[in-house]
């Protein structure tokens, strides 16, 4: 199973976080991959001055946004 961590700090917050968390557990559904993709809220993950902080499994997000959280959930989720 892998995990998806996404930061809901403040930092985050106002990038759009929430709308991030939303579309993910979205494109998990769409996917059917409920038993096969943990998705988690984590409070400041000490990426602030970045796009939205994020975690998958061990492997750090570094460019996660509301603009690219479909093209991330590909790249990192369905393609791997």
């Amino acid at each position: 199973m892998k995990t998806i961590t996404v930061c809901v700090g403040s930092s985050c917050h106002m990038k759009g976080s929430h709308r991030v968390i939303d579309r993910l557990g979205e494109l998990i559904e769409e996917n059917n991959l409920q038993n096969d993709v943990e998705l988690k809220a984590s409070f400041c993950m000490e990426q602030c001055t970045g796009n939205i902080g994020a975690v998958i499994d061990d492997k750090v997000i570094t460019d996660l946004t509301r603009d690219n959280v479909d093209e991330v959930f590909r790249r990192e989720i369905i393609e791997s």
